[in-house]
């Protein structure tokens, strides 16, 4: 069996509204049937998760067809949630697969040809700030710049010594360098928590950084 650095590669921005939940449905059915025994059977977000996600989903995209403005912008909210919650199982396939190439394929996720190992484990992001957005329910995040990353997961949660038990929001972020991005949908007014993840290198994901903390505008 062949060792590979195991890239998920989900071409998500090439995928019409109409198709995405289809994509959505193929990986849950792939991953369910490897069964119980597989390690996949641990992934999280677990293929339930992304179940009640794409059914969300498929229920805005209904109703935004020849919809409000305000129905449209519920099914780009559910698509951009669908779309973290996929990316996020995609990386935890390649984490349990642990270099199996064959075995993260067969839960129906692409990846891109990367041989060998050209980083070890990616170490704990730095430099993690808050600022506010520029519109209600927007905050601004920027971090050090890790090269060897492929992208980056955002986790946002309200109870500090409870992160997982307390999230409000998800997001997975290309590489961002110096700059700044921006999570949005936040509750406003509450006092928030995010922490960052890089993902890649031998390891599928370094561990978390040290929180910022800001109350959402």
């Amino acid at each position: 069996m062949e060792t590979v650095v195991i890239i998920p590669n989900l071409g998500l921005h090439d995928i019409e509204d109409a198709q995405l939940g289809e994509f959505a449905q193929d990986k849950i059915n792939k991953i369910n049937a490897l069964g119980g025994g597989s390690v996949m059977a641990a992934i999280v977000p677990s293929t339930g998760t992304v179940s009640d996600k794409n059914v969300a989903y498929e229920a805005a995209l209904v109703k935004s067809d020849d919809g409000t403005r305000a129905d449209t912008q519920t099914k780009n909210d559910r698509r951009d949630e669908l779309e973290v919650l996929l990316n996020a199982q995609a990386i935890d396939a390649a984490r349990l697969a642990n270099g199996n190439l064959s075995l993260y394929l067969s839960t129906g996720y692409k990846a891109k040809d990367t041989k060998g190992t050209p980083t070890g484990p990616l170490p704990a992001v730095t430099g993690v700030l808050l600022d506010y957005g520029d519109s209600a329910g927007e905050l601004k995040i920027k971090w050090d710049a890790m090269p060897d990353a492929q992208n980056f997961s955002v986790q946002v949660y309200t109870d500090a010594l409870n992160p997982n038990t307390s999230i409000v929001k998800e997001y997975v972020k290309p590489k961002i360098g110096k700059k700044e991005t921006i999570l949005d949908s936040l509750p406003s007014g509450t006092i928030v928590f995010a922490r960052v993840r890089a993902n890649g290198g031998s390891t599928g994901t370094g561990p978390w950084s040290d929180p910022a903390e800001k109350r959402v505008p």
